[in-house]
């Protein structure tokens, strides 16, 4: 655990960005609702992975022979190179999903944590390099994988997961899916049902001018949240996050996402218990904890440079507890407000995102 000046100071950089978050109108596209989320502040540069990757600048391989919880980045490029928590690398001996978000320095080579979505395979096919996959993982392997790393990072330091949790929510959602797959693969049910997912990232439209962040609801109940430093992040990643969410989200009834709904999740995120620890690369990480929920933030130079959290949304009710004034209110934008911001992007994309006609102030 990180000690000191610096940790508070990050401490209060996440419960800063936390207490200002802002959200707009809710939107459907299926069994999935998708909250805008606006707030935060820009982070130094960086390249993204799957860029510097694309770029040659950065590569991702087995550690040594290979072992499960850890593989090993070198990055060649003259800037940091993030990879995101949940982000999903495919390819060496099996596919893997990152524990935590890394800020790789530049021209510097680290061990990374990760867990295995792939229980069947340990050999190489044809690559012997990771490359990035068009989709996260989905919310409930983060989950899984998230909860127990907060756990062990508390306790023991390190940033392993359970990795017979992660293993149980991948089959649970191949299950889920209808999917076989030979290698227990995560991947394979992103590509079963390729076609519904590219339909409702479609629905979905694009994220709206200076939104920074969104959270997934299923159902009408909050999944999972992604705040990114700035919209132009959000806006590359938007469409493998919403893959990831639309897999949860399949078979799901179509349900307007609830006010209260959203107030109570942000309400629990913003009373979670957290904890800094220095972060595997640049920076701080804090994770955040509470009954029902587990998060963590990637914290740079005074910005967060990612804040990713998520709930049960089965014992959201049971755990969540009486809400303070305080911690329950999320700003929700105002009808006209959101409209105008949704007429510029559907300028841009040509189509207009679909909403659930909510607007007014969560106070």
């Amino acid at each position: 655990m990180r000690r000191g000046g610096g940790g508070v100071r990050d401490l209060e950089v996440v419960r800063g960005l936390l207490g200002a978050l802002r959200a707009g109108e809710p939107r459907t596209a299926g069994g999935l609702g998708l909250v805008p989320v606006f707030g935060g502040r820009a982070a130094a540069g960086y390249r993204l992975a799957e860029e510097a990757i694309a770029a040659g600048l950065l590569e991702v391989g087995e550690l040594g022979g290979g072992v499960v919880p850890e593989l090993v980045v070198r990055n060649g490029a003259p800037e940091p190179v993030l990879l995101l928590e949940g982000e999903h690398l495919v390819g060496a001996k099996q596919d893997r999903v990152l524990n935590v978000s890394v800020l790789v320095p530049a021209s510097s080579e680290l061990p990374i944590p990760v867990s295995c979505v792939e229980a069947g395979r340990w050999a190489y096919r044809s690559e012997r390099r990771f490359g990035v996959e068009r989709t996260f993982a989905t919310p409930d392997v983060r989950r899984a994988k998230t909860r127990s790393v907060a756990a062990r990072q508390r306790r023991v330091g390190d940033r392993r997961s359970d990795q017979h949790a992660v293993w149980d929510a991948v089959a649970m959602r191949l299950a889920a899916s209808g999917t076989g797959s030979p290698t227990a693969s995560l991947r394979d049910a992103f590509v079963d049902r390729a076609k519904e997912l590219d339909r409702i990232l479609e629905e979905a439209g694009e994220p709206l001018p200076e939104q920074t962040g969104v959270l997934a609801c299923v159902g009408g109940r909050p999944v999972a949240l992604d705040v990114l430093d700035r919209p132009e992040t959000l806006a590359r990643l938007w469409p493998r996050l919403i893959r990831a969410y639309a897999l949860d989200a399949l078979g799901a009834q179509e349900a307007e996402v609830g006010e209260e709904e959203v107030e109570r999740f942000v309400g629990r995120l913003r009373e979670a218990e957290v904890t800094a620890h220095d972060a595997v690369g640049l920076g701080t990480e804090v994770v955040l904890t509470a009954p029902g929920l587990a998060g963590s933030a990637l914290v740079w130079e005074a910005a967060v440079v990612h804040l990713a959290a998520f709930a049960d949304p089965g014992n959201a009710d049971a755990e969540a507890g009486p809400r303070s004034r305080t911690a329950a209110a999320i700003p929700l934008e105002r009808g006209s407000e959101w409209r105008r911001r949704a007429g510029a992007s559907a300028d841009r994309s040509g189509s207009a995102p679909r909403s659930s006609g909510r607007g007014r102030s969560l106070r």
